[in-house]
């Protein structure tokens, strides 16, 4: 079985052909060796300081939504040359969208899931974006340690182009400190799945809340999950996903409904406007911005 499409940040132009045949064809490929070291600590600093007293209880774990304008220490990845690079040259254009999307999670449990809003009121597209060749909506997702085949980024090859959660073989990409995972909005993934015990708590959790998908885990219940790892000795876990797009409806449509969202998600998660200097950034790498104060 073959794996993940995988390149090096090294060779990104001379790569970019087989990047864009792997969107196209996968929906998913690995860049390694994208940041440095240096960068990924900074990125976990970053990441803890803000998610252990600030963001949001979800699916057992912290995040924060709209961290792009709520976390300006992050502006610095956004507009980090080498992700820009790898973005542009799939794109093939010379206006790459920055969306304004941004999460970041701390211990969170996943399900099989796309990003292209179809549990969301309203969706995120309009059109047929499923078969459209201009839905280009792509998230770089930056895992801060190494991934196993437990808790790394598991994706259905080609479930780009279908609407069930079933189509497709699994893969799940072995990604290290420094590399990146670029995949198309649409595609079917999960990260870490739950086991038995963190699946009683995710239930317990969904029925106090009354099956309401955006309101915060019980206190209690989070801290019962966070004890739980203690006791069997599992590792945090801490991952940053952003969202660049080509020009067009599909992006734009695409932010408008994420920014929607973000404000929903916890009282402290309204949507603001990006902050200055990664305005600028973006600019200077030749980015275009697409968010609520830019409209």
């Amino acid at each position: 079985m073959a794996g993940l499409r995988e390149f090096d940040c090294a060779e990104v132009l001379e790569s970019a052909p087989a990047m864009r045949q792997a969107l196209d064809e996968d929906g998913i490929f690995v860049v390694r060796n994208v940041l440095s070291a240096e960068e990924v600590g900074q990125l976990r600093g970053i990441l803890r300081q803000h998610l252990t007293g600030s963001g949001v209880r979800l699916s057992l774990g912290r995040t924060q939504p709209n961290a792009a304008a709520k976390v300006p220490a992050l502006s610095f990845i956004f507009a980090h040359p080498q992700i820009v690079q790898v973005i542009t040259q799939v794109l093939g254009e010379s206006n790459v969208v920055f969306t304004g999307h941004c999460d970041i999670h701390m211990n969170m449990l996943s399900g099989w899931h796309k990003d292209s809003g179809e549990t969301v009121p309203g969706g995120y597209f309009t059109g047929p974006y499923m078969t459209s060749p201009d839905c280009r909506v792509y998230k770089v997702a930056i895992y801060l340690q190494d991934t196993g085949p437990r808790d790394g980024f598991t994706a259905r090859l080609g479930s780009h182009r279908y609407t069930d959660l079933t189509t497709g073989e699994k893969l799940t990409a072995r990604s290290h400190i420094g590399d990146i995972v670029v995949f198309d909005v649409r595609i079917t993934h999960t990260g870490q799945l739950p086991d038995p015990v963190e699946k009683g708590l995710k239930g317990l959790s969904r029925v106090l809340n009354k099956g309401q998908r955006d309101k915060q885990d019980p206190q209690w219940v989070s801290r019962l999950k966070a004890a739980y790892w203690k006791a069997i000795g599992r590792r945090d876990r801490l991952s940053v996903f952003f969202t660049y797009g080509a020009p067009n409806s599909f992006t734009y449509d695409f932010a408008e409904a994420n920014m929607t969202r973000q404000a929903r998600q916890g009282a402290d998660a309204g949507s603001t406007g990006l902050p200055p200097r990664l305005r600028e950034a973006l600019e200077n790498e030749g980015v275009s911005l697409c968010d609520a104060s830019s409209k």
